[in-house]
């Protein structure tokens, strides 16, 4: 059996490895220390980042010129946009004049004439028309507030141009109608003609307005509205 070896022996085994490996070391490095670089050429490298370079500053100046064309269409929009602001005010003041210039009496317009004011269709006009007649005509414009359909917003829009000539209606005569015709009248029922026509048969008759009021059914309300309307 043979003997350890010796702490010199391991000294030495340990100096010989160190020197395999350095001349090891030294084997395999040494074409990389030795062989010199050579003068390679970057000229395409220099030029491939010339042409990025350039192609960054071309997007650029594109960017800018893209967005100035915007900014011009831009504000081309709102000159176009003023203009037709402009234009349809314009247009409003020239229809708001024309519609105040309109002058239409209510007793003497037919449908055509009527539709001429503001609002106003041929069912409208149509509707006019057939309470002026059941009327025997209008002694107050306000009376359009009356004709089915009619409310403040659509009568305040043309309440500035209509006017009423209280000579063209039809009046009647309270001391000689009869039932019939009195109860044809919108603001007269049947019960208020035949108190009217008992009261006259009573030997009573009318010299005035308020001597209406001497028939039981008949209120100031209706004596108001009668005016007008009637003739002694």
């Amino acid at each position: 059996m043979s003997a350890a070896p010796t702490r010199r022996q391991w000294r030495g085994l340990a100096v010989l490895c160190l020197v395999l490996a350095a001349l090891l070391a030294l084997l395999v490095l040494r074409p990389a220390s030795v062989q010199q670089p050579r003068g390679d050429d970057h000229s395409q490298l220099k030029a491939a980042i010339d042409s990025f370079g350039d192609s960054l500053v071309t997007a650029k100046a594109a960017s800018r010129k893209q967005y100035r064309t915007y900014r011009r269409s831009d504000t081309a929009a709102h000159r176009i946009d003023d203009r037709r602001q402009a234009m349809a005010a314009q247009l409003a003041a020239h229809r708001e004049e024309y519609y105040r210039s309109i002058k239409v009496e209510l007793n003497s317009a037919d449908t055509a004439e009527l539709q001429r004011l503001y609002g106003i269709g041929p069912a409208f006009a149509a509707r006019i028309v057939r309470y002026r007649d059941r009327l025997g005509g209008y002694v107050r414009k306000e009376q359009l507030l009356e004709v089915y359909g009619m409310d403040s917003g659509r009568y305040d829009g043309i309440a500035g141009n209509v006017y009423v000539d209280t000579s063209l209606a039809v009046k009647i005569d309270i001391n000689k109608a009869s039932v019939d015709e009195l109860k044809r009248h919108p603001y007269i029922d049947y019960y208020q003609a035949r108190a009217i026509v008992d009261f006259r048969r009573k030997g009573y008759s009318f010299s005035k307005p308020d001597d209406l009021l001497l028939v039981s059914l008949i209120d100031e309300a209706t004596v108001i509205k009668l005016q007008g309307y009637i003739q002694f």
